[in-house]
């Protein structure tokens, strides 16, 4: 089990097996429980103490920091309880039970296929300090995740396996969609939870640059070897194929080949491919006669929105990312082609009363403007994220879309030169 902290030691993302441990049934359940101290974290620097409703118990941690965009953050994996872990020591070593898995238990250890596969995919997490993220997204409910992955079904046929000449054959503008509904189901976590990793795994990539440019073999191969085992667990198409070739690639091949896997990076999109069922009209007709009035608000009028100026500039966000101007500004773009989108859902969902899928839209969008180093705007968002007052919306959302204008306008500009 684990929960990760950002420098002011608040709770940024939670496993599911922790919320499950806690009685709570989501995230934002748990960040209402926290915001009222109904639920609180004391961390020290080897254990942590949870209190749930005044009940008490301290559990061991093992902290790890970890590279990303969202500044210093850091990865806790909570063991077993203190009192019993001190209880639980065999040929001694301490047992620590990691999702109600006893890892010492003769009757439950791993498959021999599965430890082997193991070694071959992933660095050891001593080798690589952001191998722990993504530990993160194994399945937390099995006793054998690794097997589990291995035994998923074969993925989508639009994400087949290219050589470098049928890539290079392909259209370098055309988006690549993830099935993000099928894959979340299959490594145990929500959609919403498989976009945040998502992120976190190009911020990831986006560190290693300097690495994969490197000259020092064990530096290169260690960052390959992250990059490709995360690549595995979340099943990004044609990724894990161009860090191969990129392990492979002569010193003058190497650059076009870094440069393909961060353009293949910028255009991964996740969709959601099940289609939405249609009520029959007459169905339709009668549930809008029986909807209560009071739920239905007023929509959100954005047409008289004036831009609140702010400055971004493409080359500054560049150089902090240490990518090209021509990358970022291909994400930049694609950033607001799905900001109108998801504000038009975000708009529908505060008419409907949906307050929940209003935060949830602003922390979608406030993860991707924070990783293009738009802050103003992702602080906007940020405010959309964790506000509780359905009534605030509209206010909230006028201030989030001028800050919006002014970086569309911005951006027009520039491509126009």
């Amino acid at each position: 089990m684990y929960y990760i902290i950002n420098q002011n030691e608040q709770i940024v993302a939670i496993d599911p097996q922790l919320l499950s441990q806690l009685q709570v049934e989501d995230a934002d359940t748990f960040y209402k429980k926290v915001a009222l101290n109904e639920i609180t974290f004391d961390l020290s620097e080897d254990t942590v103490t949870i209190s749930v409703n005044g009940e008490t118990k301290d559990y061991s941690v093992l902290i790890s920091p970890l590279a990303g965009m969202l500044g210093y953050i850091r990865l806790v994996d909570v063991g077993a309880p203190v009192m019993a872990a001190q209880e639980d020591e065999k040929e001694g070593e301490t047992m620590i039970d990691f999702d109600g898995i006893d890892l010492f238990n003769e009757e439950t250890p791993l498959e021999p296929e599965a430890e082997i596969e193991l070694k071959e995919t992933a660095a050891p997490v001593e080798e690589s300090g952001t191998e722990e993220l993504f530990e993160l997204t194994l399945p937390t409910d099995t006793e054998n995740a690794i097997a589990e992955i291995e035994s998923a079904e074969p993925r989508p046929a639009t994400e087949k396996k290219v050589s470098s000449t049928e890539e290079g054959a392909e259209d370098q503008s055309s988006p690549i969609y993830i099935d993000v509904e099928r894959i979340s189901e299959t490594i145990g976590i929500t959609p919403e939870d498989y976009n945040l990793f998502l992120n976190e795994y190009i911020d990831t990539a986006l560190t290693f640059e300097k690495a994969l440019q490197s000259h020092d073999e064990k530096e290169k191969n260690e960052a390959l070897d992250t990059l490709s085992h995360l690549s595995s667990v979340l099943q990004l198409p044609f990724v894990g194929d161009i860090l191969t070739q990129i392990k492979g690639a002569s010193d003058t091949e190497r650059n076009s080949a870094i440069e393909s896997f961060f353009a293949t990076l910028g255009r991964l999109t996740t969709a959601h491919f099940e289609e939405e069922k249609q009520a029959p009209a007459e169905e339709k007709a009668v549930q809008a006669e029986e909807a209560p009035v009071e739920q239905k608000r007023p929509p959100i009028d954005l047409s008289d929105v004036k831009p609140i100026h702010f400055d971004f500039q493409l080359e500054a966000a560049a150089e902090d990312l240490s990518l090209p101007v021509e990358l970022i500004e291909e994400f930049v773009h694609d950033f607001i082609e799905q900001a109108h989108e998801e504000t038009e859902k975000m708009l529908a969902a505060y008419e409907k009363g949906d307050l929940e899928t209003v935060q949830k839209i602003g922390h979608l969008l406030k993860g991707t403007s924070s990783n293009l180093r738009i802050t103003p705007l992702s602080d906007t968002l940020y405010e959309i994220q964790f506000n509780e007052d359905i009534d605030r919306v509209p206010e909230l959302v006028r201030n989030y879309w001028a800050h919006f204008l002014s970086l569309e306008n911005q951006f027009k500009l520039i491509s126009n030169k």
